[in-house]
């Protein structure tokens, strides 16, 4: 292990953070908020450059990354983001304990979008635009964003951006690295720019704009008011945010055809038909189960749709109390928090793309019994899938499993209802937000649990290997 790199580059991504905390900082003046809360983002700003800076005072000799330093790096710098982004919370005093900052600032950095505020109405603007401020940076990518703004290094991007982008195959849509970071956050910023419009034009504060559309755009879900979208009372507003989030928990590999012209190659994805196709199924189902509750169509099918899109896409806004939904519908929620958005976009969850494999593998697999003497292969858009990718997607779902059934078994020590300790378990390592059988916030768990899926919101962000390195021995050996 390349030790010497390690500590160069987490100290140069904390100097980084130190930098994007400028931002609430003008909000904090803009608002002209309390000398304690300009401070806490002040002292916080300190602490990163000491730190970042120290580690940056020696220059490695040799700039190699290999694979397990990329994913170090990776896990390391998502920790350290958000324990350290949670600290203006704590010197505030808005959110005393450190480890109830750390679970916050881990929910927005991966785009989770899960709080343990019961009001968020004790957050100062400042505060409340960085959290969310968080969304907009880690939805694409920590590591992205660093990627795009750094100077290239001839060895090492592969590694770094192949440990953090979401998914079972990584792909380049231009030949250098770093183009296809700047290309990829041009097209991001650019949705959420739009987004930012559309909101303002319905008659959203900009404020408010800038914070929903933050939230869209990470797929994450942290919004201004307790109610969520509900607050604004618009049926325009809520289908506005339903198809936004849709749009951005797609894979934005596909969004780059666009530009290129290439629309065929866009809607000719398989991921993307089956995506679309299941928020459609889901959607009417929803609506028709829920129907008796709101004696109207279009209303069952508008907090359907809402729900299905926010879900799906592991964003977590609230536009409804779904706890007085039928159970089917609820365990379509539950499903639809599993399976998450596509691969490459800024969506959580097991990704549409490693469903239609594993379904595609079941199928083939039942074909064989039938016919043993029949080569079957396994078609992905038209190509064929090699069986080494075949066999990462079955291993991811084992790893995959046994993780979150260990989530759940921590969990089920600090609460004794399953639907509770089962929803958040996968609204913590999906990054979705939301917990089903309850309508109070994570505030509920203890500390450890709290600590728990801090650590699994990082852990489903970047897809779990890199934050499992952490914690084994053989990861700090040369």
């Amino acid at each position: 292990m390349n030790r010497s790199m390690v500590r160069y580059l987490v100290s140069k991504l904390l100097i980084i953070e130190a930098c994007l905390l400028i931002v609430p900082l003008l909000v904090a003046f803009i608002y002209q908020e309390p000398i304690k809360v300009i401070g806490s983002i002040i002292g916080t700003m300190v602490i990163l450059c000491t730190i970042g800076g120290i580690g940056m005072l020696f220059k490695p000799k040799n700039l190699h990354i290999y694979t397990k330093d990329g994913m170090l790096i990776v896990a390391l710098c998502w920790v350290l983001w958000s324990f350290f982004g949670g600290l203006p919370f704590v010197f505030a005093g808005q959110i005393p304990s450190v480890i109830d900052s750390f679970f916050e600032m881990s929910s927005g950095f991966t785009t989770t979008g899960a709080t343990i505020l019961p009001d968020v109405g004790v957050l100062s603007h400042s505060l409340l635009f960085w959290r969310s401020f968080a969304h907009l940076i880690g939805g694409m990518g920590v590591l992205v964003f660093a990627l795009a703004i750094m100077s290239n290094s001839k060895n090492s991007n592969h590694e770094l951006m192949r440990a953090e982008v979401p998914g079972p195959v990584f792909g380049k849509v231009v030949s250098k690295l770093k183009n296809t970071a700047q290309i990829l956050y041009i097209i991001y910023l650019m949705m959420f720019v739009l987004l930012v419009v559309i909101l303002v034009l319905c008659g959203m504060p900009l404020f408010d704009s800038l914070v929903i559309s933050m939230g869209s755009a990470g797929t994450g879900g942290f919004a201004v008011y307790n109610d969520s979208i509900a607050h604004y009372h618009s049926s325009l507003i809520a289908y506005i945010v339903s198809i936004a989030t849709l749009l951005f928990g797609v894979n934005f590999n596909l969004y780059f055809f666009i530009l290129l012209g290439k629309v065929k190659t866009f809607f000719k994805d398989q991921e993307l038909r089956t995506y679309f196709g299941i928020v459609a199924l889901t959607t009417l189902l929803i609506c028709f189960n829920i129907m008796h509750l709101y004696h109207s169509f279009d209303k069952s099918f508008e907090y359907a749709f809402f729900e299905v899109s926010t879900v799906i896409t592991t964003t977590g806004f609230g536009i409804t109390d779904t706890t007085v939904w039928p159970l089917f519908s609820q365990v379509l929620l539950i499903f639809l928090m599993l399976i998450g958005g596509s691969a490459g976009s800024t969506a959580g969850g097991l990704k549409v793309i490693r469903v239609l494999i594993l379904s595609k593998i079941a199928k083939n697999q039942f074909l064989s019994t039938l016919y043993p003497n029949r080569v079957i292969s396994l078609h992905i858009n038209h190509e064929v899938l090699d069986k080494h990718t075949q066999h990462s997607v079955l291993k991811y779902l084992a790893v995959y499993t046994m993780t979150f059934l260990g989530l759940v078994l921590i969990l089920s020590w600090d609460n004794e209802n399953f639907l509770v300790v089962f929803s958040a378990a996968a609204s913590t390592f999906n990054n979705i937000g939301p917990i089903l059988g309850t309508t109070e916030t994570f505030a509920i768990f203890g500390p450890f649990a709290k600590l728990a899926m801090s650590f699994a919101m990082i852990a489903g962000r970047l897809e779990i290997y890199p934050v499992l390195l952490l914690f084994l021995p053989k990861t700090w050996s040369n």
